[in-house]
């Protein structure tokens, strides 16, 4: 018997958390809302859909407007679209930033079982086995390693569980784990609840300000209910 025990253990501890689809957890799509200093300053986006045989497309849109005093506006966009083959090998990736009018494009891509980011007249080798900031996955604490989709390169983490704890969403109580990724992304906190969904995250601004990206409380219904009260 405490044989049989010992191989279900191993078996299941060697099981992947993402051992599901992720629309089990968001739906189809995911919607955030971006607030600084205690207003509302813009939309997070995450979209799920099939591609290839058995991958998902994963669409991630951020765009923001910041007006200060009104005199003068500042506007970011980010698209982000990942290509999964399965739930942990990403296979293309392309990211277009518009901050405030000056353009940044990545380009990504599998070659021989490395991630490169794609460069005119060459490549950068990046690594095997990399998540991306995009925060949607929930393996990304257990990563020390990530592709930063703002700056192209990969950063380093060291993720620590700070709290669990409960967090409002609407007029609803949600449990969730409160993680500060630490390393170089030392200043983000990024939440998920008991089943792995993230709900959000909160990182600094380049003034000092504290921007926060929350799931909006009409977007509950889309995936598993249970970690509600």
């Amino acid at each position: 018997m405490r044989t049989l025990l010992c191989l279900i253990c191993s078996i299941t501890l060697s099981l992947p958390v993402w051992a599901i689809e992720p629309t089990r957890l968001y739906g189809a799509q995911s919607h955030y809302q971006v607030e600084r200093k205690g207003k509302v300053i813009g939309d997070y986006h995450l979209n799920f859909s099939p591609w290839g045989q058995g991958g998902t497309h994963v669409s991630v849109a951020m765009d923001l407007n910041i007006r200060f005093m009104g005199l003068f506006s500042y506007d970011f966009e980010y698209r982000s679209d990942e290509y999964w083959r399965d739930s942990q090998t990403l296979e293309q990736m392309l990211v277009r930033i518009d901050d405030d009018g000056d353009l940044t494009r990545y380009a990504f891509e599998r070659r021989d079982g490395y991630l490169y980011r794609m460069e005119p007249g060459g490549s950068t080798r990046l690594g095997s086995d990399l998540l991306t900031t995009n925060h949607w996955h929930p393996e990304l604490v257990r990563r020390t390693n990530l592709v930063n989709t703002l700056t192209g390169d990969v950063s380093q983490i060291n993720a620590q569980l700070e709290a669990e704890e409960w967090v409002e969403l609407g007029n609803r109580r949600v449990q969730a784990r409160r993680y500060r990724l630490g390393g170089d992304l030392e200043d983000t906190l990024s939440w998920y609840d008991t089943q792995g969904r993230w709900l959000g995250m909160e990182f600094s601004a380049r003034d000092g300000s504290r921007v926060r990206v929350w799931l909006k409380p009409d977007q509950m219904t889309a995936s598993l209910g249970e970690p509600y009260e």
